[in-house]
């Protein structure tokens, strides 16, 4: 899916360049009397917000989708990854079945479902862009805290097929408490094992 951006930028740089014509256009007859002068003080207040939020969502919005992580070159295995012909790895099976949108994988499984989720992966992934462009890259990336149940729970918690998994059953007070994690038994997140083998899942390819 081609990314919305540059369209999104020329849409908000050609409202705001319509904007100061128009204030402009109206300047002289706003300055004859102190009402017209408060709202012109006060429109041109609110422009650099305006569009500044603007440019926020924009950046946000672009900061979530899989191509802006895979950008990359410390990441591209782990783009990889999630074609490799392995059922076992989570994050392969959740791409190559559509259990998740393609558009913004990463983001979907690696944002914290919580009122300030959002924030916080975004907060991360500065902290992740310093280290690429200022810091010294580790050989393994890590995450910066152990992978919480709920990032997995927010999906999976009514699924039909977890909710009849004998061993979900029998450990669900532990894995709704986070006293068991979920990659005690799903330990296999991005294979790349496979990925160095070049083993890749192709739909034409029959699985014996």
């Amino acid at each position: 899916m081609e990314s919305p951006l540059p369209t999104l930028m020329i849409v908000i740089v050609s409202a705001v360049a319509v904007l100061v014509a128009m204030i402009a256009h109206a300047a002289g007859h706003l300055t004859a009397n102190r009402l017209g002068r408060l709202v012109l003080l006060g429109g041109l207040a609110l422009l650099p917000l305006a569009v500044s939020g603007a440019g926020v969502a924009v950046g946000v919005r672009e900061s979530s989708q899989t191509s802006f992580c895979m950008g990359c070159h410390e990441m591209e295995r782990y783009g990889q990854s999630l074609f490799v012909d392995n059922p076992n790895a989570l994050a392969a099976v959740h791409y190559q079945k559509r259990l998740i949108s393609r558009d913004s994988t990463c983001f979907s499984c690696h944002t914290d479902y919580a009122l300030f989720g959002d924030a916080k992966a975004k907060l991360n992934g500065l902290r992740h862009v310093w280290v690429h462009y200022f810091g010294t890259i580790p050989p393994e990336p890590r995450l910066y805290q152990p992978y919480p149940n709920h990032n997995c729970l927010h999906c999976h918690n009514d699924a039909r097929g977890y909710l009849e998994a004998g061993p979900h059953r029998e450990l669900q007070a532990e894995l709704q408490s986070g006293a068991r994690s979920c990659l005690s038994c799903h330990d296999l997140a991005h294979d790349l094992e496979s990925v160095k083998a070049q083993d890749f899942w192709l739909p034409e390819r029959p699985r014996p």
